[in-house]
């Protein structure tokens, strides 16, 4: 059925689709933050410092995100239908996106806030630190790593399966939760 004889039911609503790619820009942001920090943190550390704070300020942002992405999908949401017997295996994957998207800021604050490290908000506001436990800063980092991790390989598998979905079912999804029209 085309996009105009079934209208935009067969698409995710206006919010979730801003939320989406709000939420993308803000992953590869991260992402490159972290890797420009790994790579300058002792050529340049002052720089380093600097994209420390853009990395915390920037996951803040991401963090509300989530937490909006989760209420709108709580909330009276429904996503549009899809007869794939994939849909299992999307939805599995959505919600391992949605629990790292949630933990990784909640790892990262825990791990700079145990070291007793400055955490700042686009320079404005200053979050609450904490007695410095190197311990407890070690294992935060090691789970904030660790999930960010599967975060990459489930934004892999992610944007895999909305590559291959029409070949693998017929059924064209990515229009879904795009701004364009489907050709």
């Amino acid at each position: 059925m085309s996009i105009s004889a079934q209208g935009c039911l067969d698409r995710h609503g206006l919010a979730m689709r801003l939320l989406h790619w709000l939420t993308v820009v803000l992953v590869l942001i991260q992402l490159v933050l972290a890797g420009l920090n790994a790579w300058l943190y002792e050529p340049r550390p002052i720089l380093a410092e600097a994209l420390v704070q853009a990395h915390i300020s920037f996951g803040a942002i991401l963090f509300v995100l989530t937490i909006a992405r989760i209420a709108v999908r709580t909330f009276g949401y429904r996503a549009p239908p899809s007869a794939s017997s994939w849909r299992v295996v999307a939805e599995a994957v959505q919600l391992v996106l949605y629990i790292c998207l949630f933990m990784l800021p909640i790892s990262g604050y825990i791990r700079l806030a145990a070291l007793g490290f400055p955490i700042e908000l686009f320079g404005t506001v200053t979050l609450p630190t904490m007695w410095p436990t190197p311990e407890l800063a070690l294992r935060a980092a090691a789970v904030h790593n660790a999930i960010a991790r599967i975060l990459i390989g489930a934004i892999l598998i992610h944007f895999a399966g909305a590559l291959f979905h029409r070949r693998l079912t017929g059924e064209d999804i990515a229009h879904r939760i795009g701004f364009g029209s489907r050709t």
